[in-house]
């Protein structure tokens, strides 16, 4: 997709952009994280999506500090959208408004950028906390099941790994683990047709990508950062920081929570037509493996969808079996679904919130 019209970029200002929509109870904690980064130059840019809770009063609160852009609702690529292409530095970093920074994170991603010119866009590992506080540590390989299902996890799915020293980014004070990461960096355009692994929340990139393949797509719904995301490999390469440069909040409201299942599985197998056909000869050519991406996504978008739409459901999981030939359990227990009757669903539903509750 075309961009939109970017300001003039400032070379070593590194740009946070955080969309925002009735974020009150977390967005101080991620402002604050953001604005305790060990690198000198950033400007903090938050798009308010339409909030209706006290988002805007708190934003008030930060006075010069950040950038507040305010828009009617228009969901997160639309945002998103706003906000880089307000965007004044060399470097965008993305972030999420109720997630945390590392204060090293901003450096430790300049210092790759820096380091490897052919690298358009770097990510990196995080931990993961939930409302009663526990850590999950290293999250990224079971929040992403193509890192995880990887032979060798993302010594698999970026060619090379070379030693970054850290010492002279890390906060005065010091910081726990070691001064030394190791970055994965290469191309990952095939791989990531297949499946993001890129952690929208942690990722930093060089501004000159938006001229190059566009901006978020609307269209793409609550996937457009793979979609966004595998077209960036399509022009250079990808790096992965193996040190949790964020804290990823694990809470019910979040996009990508149960509550939101059905959106994200029909989002993500949209996404993945959507690169299917944007490629033709790396979908000819990866043939077998893109009708097993494809048969899953329909199987599981059918799963979704079966208790609230069973006609969409019945016609996503013909799909899958008589054009992809998927047949497995997740069939199964969809065919099951659909025979059932509705009020048999409506109670089974029941039961599974009073046994929650």
């Amino acid at each position: 997709m075309p961009g939109a019209c970017l300001s003039t970029p400032t070379p070593g200002l590194i740009s946070v952009v955080i969309p925002a929509y009735n974020a009150q109870h977390s967005l101080r904690a991620t402002l604050d994280s953001v604005l305790a980064q060990t690198w000198p130059d950033i400007e903090v840019i938050v798009v308010d999506d339409g909030s209706t809770d006290l988002t805007a009063a708190l934003l008030a609160s930060y006075g010069p500090r950040i950038r507040t852009l305010s828009q009617p609702n228009g969901g997160l690529a639309s945002a998103r959208r706003t906000g880089v292409a307000a965007a004044r530095g060399d470097w965008i970093a993305l972030m999420d408004a109720d997630d945390l920074c590392r204060p090293e994170r901003l450096a430790v991603q300049a210092r790759v950028l820096q380091h490897w010119p052919d690298v358009v866009l770097c990510c990196s590992d995080f931990d993961a906390f939930d409302e009663q506080g526990q850590v999950h540590p290293s999250h990224a390989h079971r929040y992403y099941a193509s890192i995880d299902r990887a032979p060798d996890g993302m010594k698999s799915l970026l060619e090379r790994a070379e030693v970054l020293d850290l010492a002279k980014d890390l906060p005065a004070s010091g910081t726990p683990g070691p001064t030394s990461t190791t970055v994965f960096h290469g191309p990952a355009y095939r791989a990531l047709a297949h499946g993001n692994f890129v952690h929208p929340p942690t990722v930093m990139f060089r501004r000159e990508l938006l001229a190059q393949i566009g901006t978020f797509d609307p269209e793409a719904g609550s996937m457009c950062d793979w979609d966004w995301i595998s077209r960036v490999a399509g022009v250079g390469s990808i790096a992965f920081v193996q040190r949790s440069l964020l804290d990823y909040r694990l809470s019910a409201t979040q996009m990508s929570s149960p509550r939101y299942r059905i959106r994200a599985s029909t989002d993500t197998l949209r996404v993945a037509e959507r690169i299917c056909h944007r490629d033709e000869a790396l979908y000819l050519a990866d043939l077998p493996r893109f009708r097993a991406d494809l048969g899953f996504f329909c199987a599981d978008a059918a799963d979704a969808l079966v208790e609230h739409d069973k006609g969409q459901a019945t016609r996503l999981l013909l799909r899958s079996v008589t054009r992809f030939g998927r047949v497995d359990r997740t069939t199964l227990r969809v065919m099951l679904k659909i025979l059932v009757p509705h009020w048999a669903l409506a109670a089974r539903r029941q039961r599974r919130t009073l046994h929650v509750a």
